[in-house]
């Protein structure tokens, strides 16, 4: 189930119109409002919510992976840390959003990752690294550095390095470019000098970095 995507919709809530047990897989909501969930595809999901109508203080979330009009054909039961129930008609269910859906989804931490790095030498680009950037901070005892872009890397990724000590004139970087990789003009390696740079690597789909500034 980890690898479905969940998919939403607003203001999605029911009733059911029968009794399940704690172990059914499928149930059936109030008559006309199926078409207000999700209906998902093949590698999809909606989570949903029990709640009892007698207290309001019984709750169970579940996944629905299939819905045929009113009814919910195949929900997974237990989802989140909840304990499957009986449920009666009448109690409710909602497409409300739960911690295992945020928990799901990609944050800005993961779409644009940094590193810093304060030890010279050599340094490993790491293919976690895509799309974000390693930030040299190299205050003690610098020296010159060196690093290889990964050659695990794919068209369009994009590599940054910075230079957040300012000192990349007297310590230079070499970056070499992977194996079956160039450079721009068919470098074989890149040599970043100039105080306070912020150099973009970019993988193209012919397998040549191109290199800002």
């Amino acid at each position: 189930m980890a690898a479905n995507t969940f998919i939403f919709a607003n203001d999605a809530s029911s009733t059911l119109a029968g009794p399940i047990s704690s172990t059914a897989t499928a149930a059936s909501l109030a008559t006309g409002t199926g078409a207000l969930f999700p209906n998902p595809s093949a590698s999809q999901q909606f989570a949903g919510t029990f709640n009892d109508a007698a207290t309001g203080l019984l709750t169970e979330i579940v996944y629905c992976t299939a819905r045929a009009g009113d009814t919910l054909t195949t929900i997974v039961r237990a989802q989140e840390s909840t304990t499957a129930l009986s449920w009666l008609a009448g109690d409710l269910f909602a497409n409300l959003v739960t911690a295992g859906q945020m928990a799901a989804m990609l944050q800005s931490v993961t779409l644009q990752p940094v590193r810093t790095i304060t030890t010279s030498g050599a340094f490993t680009m790491l293919t976690s690294d895509a799309n974000g950037a390693v930030q040299l901070n190299r205050t003690s005892a610098p020296a010159p550095s060196s690093t290889t872009l990964p050659s695990g890397a794919t068209a369009g990724q994009l590599y940054a390095i910075e230079d957040l000590a300012n000192n990349f004139h007297d310590y230079p970087v070499t970056v070499t470019y992977p194996a079956g990789t160039t450079g721009p003009g068919g470098a074989t390696t890149a040599i970043l000098n100039v105080d306070g740079q912020c150099a973009y690597f970019r993988l193209g789909a012919t397998n040549v970095w191109s290199l800002k500034p």
